[in-house]
Parts: structure tokens; C-alpha cells; sequence
């Protein structure tokens, strides 16, 4: 089992993400940041062993990180982006459109500050919410795990940050 958390949107404010780094440091195969950190790349980074996969976001202005990335793990192509060049906050058509293009079957994405989850056969789509300014009901911080199986399968959970 591999195991690999999923932030966003964090807006220069790190603490609650590395604290949930490093309760789960020894289980962590890899992390992916989807934009809007603002700073705290390079930390970010060091807080695991394993691979950090991140892409730029709206407010990253200094940011060297790709716009979007295209990353082949277990057997899965995951594709990354923010979100607003793919204008997510009137939906995920356009997302969904641009992933398949990429030859994407998950799409990882941010920008709302929503969690957000939709699986199908051919694609599943994840928003992990914020980790420091969440916009859904409730404005409770979320992050997502992603965990792939030895088989190919693919477990998601949204978590919520107390």
C-alpha cells in the first residue's frame, strides 16, 4: 500500500499541514501540494522522504513550480493542476475535459477551497479542499489521502482537521 497525502490552498499558512506531515511521516510514500502555498516550497519538501509533487496556483507569483503536472504512479496517471485556468469555481467539465486529454484517470486539483470528490470508471476527480481557508459549510480544514493498493486500486479519503 502506498500512501500519499493531498493539500492545497494553504496560503502561506503551513502549520496545521506539517503537523499532519509529521504524524504520519512514517507512512507517507509521496505528497501532492496543488497550489497557493505562497511560500514554504523547500520545507515542504524536506518534511518527507518520498516524492513532493507541486504545482503553481493563482497566488504563487514567485513560484518556479509548473502550472500543471502529469505524474505515473501504480499503475495510475495522475494528473495535477490548480484549477483556474481550467475555471473549476463553474464546475468541473473543463477539468474533466483537459484530464482525459492529458491521458489522465485521476485529476487532482484546487482553487475552490471546496473538498470535492467524483469517481467513475473512467476518471476520478479530487479537490482536497483548503488546509487553512476552507470555504465549504462548516469551514472545517480538509486535506485527502490517497492510498494505492499492490492490485491497482485506489482508495481516496477526505479528511477533516480539527
Amino acid at each position: 500500500m502506498a500512501k500519499y497525502l493531498v493539500f492545497s490552498d494553504s496560503h502561506g499558512k503551513h502549520e496545521r499541514m506539517l503537523e499532519i506531515i509529521a504524524r504520519q511521516k512514517d507512512s507517507i510514500a509521496g505528497l501532492f501540494f496543488l497550489g497557493d502555498m505562497e511560500s514554504g516550497e523547500d520545507r515542504l519538501r524536506a518534511s518527507i522522504q518520498g516524492p513532493t509533487y507541486i504545482v503553481r496556483g493563482n497566488c504563487d507569483w514567485s513560484s518556479q513550480a509548473p502550472a500543471f503536472q502529469v505524474v505515473k504512479l501504480h499503475g495510475h496517471s495522475v494528473a495535477m493542476t490548480h484549477g483556474h485556468r481550467q475555471h473549476v469555481n463553474s464546475g468541473v467539465d473543463m477539468l474533466k475535459y483537459w484530464a482525459l486529454e492529458q491521458g489522465a484517470d485521476i485529476v487532482l486539483y484546487g482553487h475552490t477551497h471546496v473538498p470535492f470528490l467524483e469517481q467513475s470508471s473512467a476518471l476520478t476527480v479530487l479537490n482536497p479542499g483548503s488546509i487553512s481557508r476552507p470555504r465549504q459549510s462548516g469551514f472545517i480544514p480538509t486535506y485527502a489521502v490517497i492510498e494505492f493498493d499492490e492490485g491497482g486500486e485506489v482508495r481516496i479519503s477526505l479528511c477533516e482537521v480539527s
